[in-house]
């Protein structure tokens, strides 16, 4: 019985990292289109660059579900969640 849970969530890993890399572009283009038109300070803006640099980073590292999260706190600040 164990074993039939491992296979199952190994099996629901493979299917999702996939679809968690296929957002990571979608986020980035998100934000840089938000980011053309954002009212917000410098301090949120530096912030939001930053988040969205580090999310890149991680999604050209292979860790897509780290990027969607730094992606979605830089879409917190513009709003866009």
């Amino acid at each position: 019985m164990f074993r039939k849970g491992v296979l199952v969530a190994a099996v629901a890993m493979l299917i999702a990292t996939p679809a968690f890399a296929g957002s990571c572009p979608k986020h980035m283009a998100d934000i840089d289109a938000a980011m053309k038109t954002a009212q917000l300070s410098d301090a949120d803006k530096a912030k939001v660059m930053q988040l969205r640099k580090q999310g890149e980073e991680q999604h050209k590292a292979g860790d897509h579900g780290a990027s969607v999260k730094s992606l979605g706190e830089a879409k917190k600040i513009l709003g866009l969640n």
